[in-house]
């Protein structure tokens, strides 16, 4: 009920420090996608709110990270806006939307025992386990954070799917822009712009440094 409450409520909303106030709320009945979507209204109304649309302390600092901080930041931003408890109407769950199989199959990997209850309640269980997962694509994909997050969001075998039909944007023959562009799912596609949005104003967030689009777009440092 807070919740519909303080979305309805901040629909109205014009000044900046309502806005501030609105999604500091929200974060503080532990409702962060709430507080991402008002500090992205507050945006598009011409008051930016960075810190609280691109929230850098999102994930527990004892976090296990498997892999490059800004990217595991930018995929759960995309994928949960960091709501621990989300579960997709697919079964995606978590932090860093894992379906059951993939987290079972990492979870054996690095060591940890495989609890579906944890995914849903445990953000460091679930950023390992996520993270390590993102790990596996930019590895997989040589750095391309194109390529991975196109594999986090639709699997690999789409991915290398896309790549055989419409070439492999890390040998320079086809343009990272183009290939996006290409990818036939439309929700595959606007993941991947986001996912790379959100990489940059992490980069920055984060102090790991700036980077360019164009750097981003071919590989990103892990």
């Amino acid at each position: 009920m807070a919740v519909a409450l303080l979305r309805e409520y901040s629909e109205g909303l014009e000044h900046g420090g309502e806005f501030m106030l609105a999604a500091q709320l929200a974060q503080e009945i532990g409702a962060p996608q709430l507080s991402i979507s008002i500090a992205g209204l507050a945006d598009s109304r011409g008051t930016p709110l960075d810190p609280l649309n691109f929230p850098h302390d999102a994930l527990p600092q004892e976090a296990r990270l498997a892999t490059d901080r800004a990217a595991v930041f930018a995929i759960a931003r995309q994928e949960s806006m960091f709501q621990i408890d989300a579960v997709s109407s697919v079964g995606a769950r978590g932090l860093m939307q894992l379906m059951p199989g993939t987290a079972k199959e990492v979870a054996s990997e690095v060591g940890v025992a495989y609890s579906p209850d944890r995914l849903v309640s445990d953000p460091e269980y679930n950023a390992l386990l996520g993270s390590t997962y993102l790990g596996k694509q930019l590895n997989r994909y040589d750095g391309s954070l194109v390529l991975a997050a196109a594999a986090y969001n639709a699997g690999p075998g789409n991915a290398n799917k896309w790549i055989k039909a419409h070439g492999d944007p890390r040998d320079g023959k086809v343009d990272p822009v183009v290939w996006v562009e290409l990818i036939p799912f439309q929700e595959t596609r606007t993941y991947v712009k986001r996912v790379l949005g959100n990489y940059l104003v992490y980069r920055e967030r984060l102090g790991d440094g700036s980077v360019t689009l164009k750097q981003a777009l071919r590989t990103i440092d892990e």
